[in-house]
Order: C-alpha cells, then structure tokens, then sequence
C-alpha cells in the first residue's frame, strides 16, 4: 500500500467516520441535490483495508472510434491495487477550466482563509465569482510541487485561473492527495453534492455523472470556450469510491455545449466496464 493509499485509510478511519455521524454543520454547505450518488465512506474504508474477495478482472476496453474528432487525455486509476486500469495520452497538458478548482480548495483550507460554504459552493456548483475570489496566481506552483504535478503549466495571464493546465496523470494525483487530505472531509462531500447546472446555468452532468449514474460518484467538472481555439470539456472524479478517473477534452469551438458533452459522456461510458464491482 502506497502513502496515497495508506493516508486515505487512516483519514476515512477517523476524520471521514466523524463526518458521516455528524454531517456538515447547518448552514455551511448545500445538501446533495436529488439524485446525487453519495460516496460511501464505509465502503471505500472496506475496499482499502480488508483482503477483498477475488473479484474478475476488469474487462479490456478501447477508445477507438469513440468520439475521434475530439482530442483528449484520459487515466483510470484504481486505489484498490494502484493499477493504472486504462491511459490515453496522460501526459498531454489540457486548459483545466473549472477542475483547478480541487488546487484552489486546497490551498484556502490549509491556510485557513476560506468558509466551509465557500468551499462547496465553489466545488458542488462551480462557482466562479468564489474562485475569483479566493485565486491567488501562487496556487498552481505552490501545489505543483507539494503534490507532485510535472505536468502542471501556470496559466498564461496569471489571473485567469481556468487556463490552467494539467495532464489527466496531474489530476489523478491531485485525487488522490485530496483523498490522503485532513481537507477531505470538506471536499468530497462537497464533490458529491455536485448540481445538476453549474452556477453559470451549464449543464455539468455531462461525462461521470450521466454515464456512471448507476454507480456512486464525486466529481469536479470543468468547462470552457475558448482555449488554445478548441471548447474544454473536463469530468473527473471518484467512482464507487475506489476509481479515480480524468477525461480531459478539447472540442472545436463550433462545437456547441450539448453535442461536446454527449461526446464526453460517450467516451466515459466506454470506459464503465473497468469499473468492477468488489
């Protein structure tokens, strides 16, 4: 067990058990919406820490043909065994929009100058007037090197925060850092608790959300026109609290919103079969 793996189990054996008697404190973030997929705690904690029984091998999927016109850079990492389940292209810098959000969290929780509300707004409704706010332009090199990120590239204009870049390996490790975080208990609920729209009104169940909804998840979404000439979509999360998945895209920019999301979700639902029940 690495200490990514070994840090989420001491924190879901003690902070994370704490939050699932007492939840939130009234008033200091939204209630999941309806529907939402609730990541189970105990699960994740019986997953990480007792010998699973054999479960069968994940079937072997393929992104060939799906969505070819769309550029992107996908990883699925499984926390069970540390394996790299499926990668395309996980070193490939993609404008993060809204994802960087997960670094922004982190940064104003460990420096104790953001509310809990704040955070969960910004994170479950992807708010931008709170990111705006709580940005500061140290945040992408600071945690770059904290967690690790060699792909990470700062944004061009230090005050837009979205044109951050990340590779889909970058943001799996930013999962798992968030996972072996003393900040989870704030950022996972809030993760699960995503909205439906996006506080801009933008449809963000696009990718895990619509093509795992039979599953649990917790996601950070991201979403942007333009950068680099191309429209960003971006869904990552943690599915059934075991699998960290990052589905970074670039679409033309004629492109509109509802056909580039169905493509994410498209490429999303190919990879489901990796997602083996334990």
């Amino acid at each position: 067990m690495d200490r990514a793996q070994s840090g989420l189990v001491a924190l879901c054996v003690g902070a994370m058990a704490a939050m699932v008697v007492t939840g939130l404190t009234e008033g200091e973030g939204p209630s999941p919406q309806a529907g939402a997929k609730v990541v189970s705690v105990a699960a994740t904690v019986a997953t990480l820490t007792t010998a699973p029984e054999p479960t069968p091998e994940p079937e072997p999927v393929s992104l060939d043909g799906v969505a070819p016109s769309v550029r992107r850079g996908v990883l699925v990492h499984d926390l069970g065994s540390g394996a790299e389940l499926f990668a395309e292209r996980p070193d490939e810098p993609f404008p993060t929009a809204s994802v960087v959000k997960l670094l922004i969290a982190l940064d104003v929780l460990d420096r104790g100058v953001a509310s809990v509300r704040d955070v969960t707004r910004m994170l479950a409704a992807s708010s931008d007037p709170v990111a705006n706010r709580l940005w500061r332009p140290a945040i992408p090199r600071r945690w770059a090197a904290e967690i690790g990120l060699t792909g990470l590239v700062p944004p061009d204009d230090p005050n837009q925060w979205g044109g951050t870049r990340m590779t889909a390996r970058d943001v799996v490790a930013v999962y798992r850092y968030v996972l072996a975080s003393p900040h989870a208990d704030v950022i996972v609920p809030a993760l699960e608790a995503a909205t439906p729209s996006g506080e801009d009104g933008v449809d963000q169940t696009f990718g895990i959300p619509d093509a795992a909804a039979d599953r649990r998840w917790a996601v950070k979404q991201g979403w942007a026109c333009c950068y680099d000439g191309l429209r960003v979509l971006n869904t990552t999360g943690v599915v059934d609290g075991r699998y960290v998945v990052a589905v970074l895209t670039g679409h033309d920019r004629s492109t509109g919103h509802p056909r580039a999301a169905a493509s994410v979700t498209e490429l999303v639902a190919a990879l489901t079969p990796l997602f083996v029940a334990s």
